[in-house]
């Protein structure tokens, strides 16, 4: 009965089986049994774990005769010298641990006639490696278990292991070899004291972070407990470390010492017969907007490609009547693209020009008291802003374009929203016209400069003065934040460049050098420079540092560090952009057509 019972189990578990779409097989079901014990768990995981692929060296046989540790290690060393493949300089790199580990695996096992024959042979071929050549002269004299532990350096060899960094192309290569012959000796030094990194690619001479694994060459601690002395650290290790040290002081060297001299771009323009008012440059260094005398904008394109419009389906500031006659030649010129777009709109001068952070939109002001904004897609008027009364003088935008705040003839400062046409804060204490506003680099403050000679910051959102900086002895026409957000610089029609730290409100450093008014300000990306621009037609680079600057023969600040001048009759504006370049326009004094 009981018989019956136990074949009926296997057939329900058979046809189970088949359901589920196992084998079929005739006989009982052969499968992973289901209790094991603890010496069974742990050789089925030891089996598991030392089987893979990359632990293929250590799967060679552990015996080897006196003779086979000499032909072994001659037939590798041939095998890499001999041959031209590009790995086998890399694999070199093995010979100089294997060499002292089968020189000491010979000594633990008492062969002195193959110890001194082995030595003899191989050993002048790490003599010109100053570190190895201290390990091989010491081999020299090791000839008992005795020598090697009364030795620091060669039982730090023993205890640790010795890291070898290979690609995965010369490991392979490496694998290759010891696949294609008697290795075992090899093989058998390979897996007990060599541990190979396989990097996916090609490593560089000197790493900066030696120790341990992650050096060239060198040792992996395997147990705490080996206390090393300081001595007694492997030299390539000390090396690396010398490295690192190297180039962090180098790091700080550039960081501390001379500013490099900044590459400057000058755009130049030619015969303004209306009047150019200002000059800016998109952040992504690819357009030049200007605002001119006659009411218009005009863009250009600063790259190859041409300005094209975006295609739209209905254009809202044209309507076209029944009479009207098509121009076909401007719409094929509109379809192939400019290189320079006229933007209309204002009904006076314009005097400011900000584009967006991303350079998808431009806003101007002008003396008609209004701030357009213009779509750089479809190169059209998309928004009209009014608030002020009078001219408007300045404007800037916020840092991640949310906001953009203007100055007026009025004596306030207006803060505006781009989805709302009226002003949402503002700032009101100026005596005379706000000439210049801009953003703090987090948009929690707004700076602005006045006729009435005075510099004050405001709460973005309060509304209110928090900082009033006196000292200049006139107008204040250009204002600029430190990228750190830790300074604010002004200039003006005093012909002075002054620093403000924002922290304390007291005057920082006072430049001297110009020789007339100062029109335009802009800091370096890393705040150690500015950059200043005048009406008596040179561009000058401050040091802010001040730390290896030297008195100027002219009597400049000792904080100059550069002037540039050329055939220019008026400098607009400087841009910091990266990699240290400045970008600067205006007019020249030259003759020549657009």
């Amino acid at each position: 009965m009981k018989r019956v019972r136990t074949e009926q189990f296997q057939y329900t578990v058979a046809q189970y089986l088949k359901r589920r779409q196992y084998v079929e097989s005739e006989g009982p079901p052969k499968g992973p049994k289901l209790s094991q014990t603890a010496e069974e768990m742990a050789t089925n995981l030891t089996v598991q774990t030392e089987s893979g692929c990359t632990n293929f060296v250590s799967a060679a046989p552990c015996q080897a005769d006196s003779q086979q540790y000499e032909i072994q290690f001659g037939q590798l060393r041939t095998f890499l010298t001999d041959t031209n493949v590009q790995w086998s300089r890399e694999v070199t790199s093995v010979l100089y641990p294997l060499f002292v580990y089968l020189h000491l695996d010979m000594v633990h096992c008492g062969l002195k006639s193959s110890v001194d024959s082995f030595y003899s042979r191989f050993h002048s071929m790490f003599l010109q490696d100053t570190d190895q050549k201290d390990i091989i002269e010491q081999l020299r004299t090791t000839l008992t278990v005795q020598d090697i532990s009364s030795n620091p350096k060669l039982r730090a060899f023993l205890d640790n292991k010795y890291v070898v960094h290979l690609t995965d192309e010369a490991y392979n290569y490496l694998l290759r070899y010891l696949q294609s012959d008697n290795n075992t000796a090899l093989c058998r030094v390979l897996a007990s004291h060599i541990q190979v990194e396989v990097t996916s690619t090609q490593r560089t001479v000197y790493q900066l972070y030696g120790s341990g694994p992650s050096g060239v060459g060198g040792f992996s601690r395997g147990d705490a407990s080996n206390n090393m002395e300081p001595g007694d650290v492997p030299a390539s290790i000390l090396q690396n470390e010398a490295a690192r040290n190297s180039l962090q002081e180098c790091i700080k060297r550039v960081k501390d010492g001379p500013p490099s001299l900044s590459t400057v771009c000058f755009y130049a323009f030619h015969n303004t017969d209306q009047l150019l008012n200002s000059a800016e440059i998109s952040a992504n260094s690819k357009l030049l907007a200007a605002g001119f005398d006659n009411s218009c904008v005009k863009l250009w394109s600063l790259r190859a490609r041409k300005l094209k419009a975006e295609p739209h389906q209905v254009d809202v500031s044209r309507i076209n009547l029944a009479c009207d006659v098509l121009d076909d030649e401007t719409d094929d010129e509109d379809s192939a693209g400019t290189e320079m777009k006229t933007l209309r709109g204002h009904c006076g001068p314009v005097y400011s020009t900000t584009f967006l952070t991303d350079s998808s939109g431009l806003i101007s002001c002008s003396e008609d008291t209004t701030i357009r904004y213009w779509n750089l897609g479809s190169f059209t008027n998309t928004a009209l802003y009014q608030g002020h009364a009078y001219p408007v003088w300045d404007i800037d935008v916020s840092p991640c374009s949310l906001y953009f705040a203007s100055g007026s003839h009025d004596r306030t400062a207006r803060l505006w929203t781009f989805s709302r046409t009226y002003p949402l804060r503002l700032y009101v204490g100026h005596l005379a016209d706000v000439d210049c506003v801009k953003f703090h680099p987090n948009s929690n403050y707004i700076a602005t400069g006045s006729t009435d000679k005075t510099v004050r910051l405001w709460s973005t959102q309060q509304g209110n003065s928090v900082r009033l900086f006196t000292g200049h002895r006139g107008p204040v026409l250009s204002l600029a934040f430190s990228p750190n957000g830790k300074y604010l610089a002004s200039a003006g029609e005093d012909q002075r460049l002054k620093l403000w730290d924002l922290a304390s409100g007291a005057l920082f450093k006072d430049l001297r050098g110009h020789t007339n008014n100062i029109t335009s300000l802009s800091f370096s990306p890393d705040s150690s420079l500015i950059a200043s621009a005048s009406m008596d037609n040179s561009v000058r680079v401050w040091d802010i540092r001040n730390t290896y600057c030297n008195a100027s023969a002219d009597g400049s600040s000792s904080e100059l560090v550069g002037v540039y001048t050329g055939q220019i009759s008026n400098v607009l504006s400087v841009q910091f952009m990266a990699c240290n370049l400045l970008l600067t326009t205006g007019t020249t004094q030259e003759n020549q057509e657009h």
